[in-house]
């Protein structure tokens, strides 16, 4: 018998469902999304038709990656990446994109894209990156981020320091008024230089009560400001029923034949100063 057209409109119809699908015309104005679009996004096609992408736009994805996917497509080219999107209601979604020209007699009419929802695996890929009682990085990513930039510092012949950090005194806090407060300290201090330090900083938990805080494309005597903020905001934190506390500070500057493992050490040390010359200072 064969496949009828009405066939072909249920399989039509499916992937109108399932896929999420747009079309955009050559200035990138949208003129079809399927319903799976709309499901993902949270708009209506009325809402979508006649609108750029740019209205899905998360501010944490960086001009670079537009620049090129869009580059790329003009120059009749397809792009494949994955982007972080914002819904109608401003929650954010991953998606894995693929997105290519549409060619009429060698000339580009438009673009068309699909994309996947890979929200979970991303979210996924997130937690284990994660410090489950403070929220920072956990040590593998400080050290991945570490190597991004000690590899950046060579290239481009720019400054990159480390600040370890050690509470002072914390088997005695533990000892004497149980785990959970000093868990409740842990985290205190995770918010606290959370809030002080750059938006180009990482920081993440070391292990134990220590932590560290990478400062790209910063002097040393840059780093020593930021410690000796970091510093002052936490020791001037009143805890309930515990008082005041305090953390020692090393600091430390790459230079050309360091790895990550002689940075660490060098900022180590510097702590290990910190800790012999009386505690709560930067070394």
């Amino acid at each position: 018998m064969g496949i009828k057209r009405r066939h072909f409109n249920q399989y039509i119809s499916l992937l109108e469902k399932h896929v999420s699908t747009s079309i955009t015309d050559v200035d990138g104005v949208i003129v079809y999304v399927s319903e799976a679009f709309c499901n993902l996004t949270g708009y209506t096609e009325l809402e979508l038709i006649g609108k750029k992408h740019n209205l899905l736009r998360h501010p944490d994805v960086a001009d670079e990656i537009y620049r090129n996917l869009w580059t790329m497509i003009t120059e009749g080219k397809p792009w494949h990446g994955r982007i972080k999107n914002l819904k109608k209601n401003k929650d954010f979604y991953w998606v894995d994109a693929y997105i290519e020209p549409i060619f009429d007699d060698g000339a580009i009419i438009g673009y068309q894209a699909v994309r996947q929802n890979i929200t979970n695996e991303i979210l996924f890929k997130a937690l284990t990156k994660i410090d489950v009682l403070t929220g920072l990085y956990n040590r593998n990513s400080i050290e991945e981020f570490a190597q991004l930039f000690i590899d950046e510092a060579q290239r481009y012949q720019t400054s990159f320091s480390i600040i370890m950090v050690d509470l002072d005194d914390f088997k005695h806090i533990n000892d004497t008024y149980g785990h959970p407060v000093g868990d409740e300290v842990l985290k205190k201090l995770s918010v606290i230089f959370q809030d002080l330090i750059r938006s180009s900083d990482r920081i993440g938990r070391w292990g134990g009560e220590e932590f560290i805080i990478l400062c790209p494309q910063t002097t040393y005597l840059q780093a020593k400001e930021l410690a000796e903020r970091l510093r002052l905001g936490f020791s001037s934190h009143e805890f309930k029923n515990i008082g005041y506390k305090t953390a020692s500070f090393g600091v430390a500057l790459f230079e050309d034949e360091d790895t990550i493992e002689s940075l660490i050490v060098k900022a180590d040390n510097a702590l290990y100063d910190s800790k012999r010359l009386g505690k709560n200072r930067i070394s």
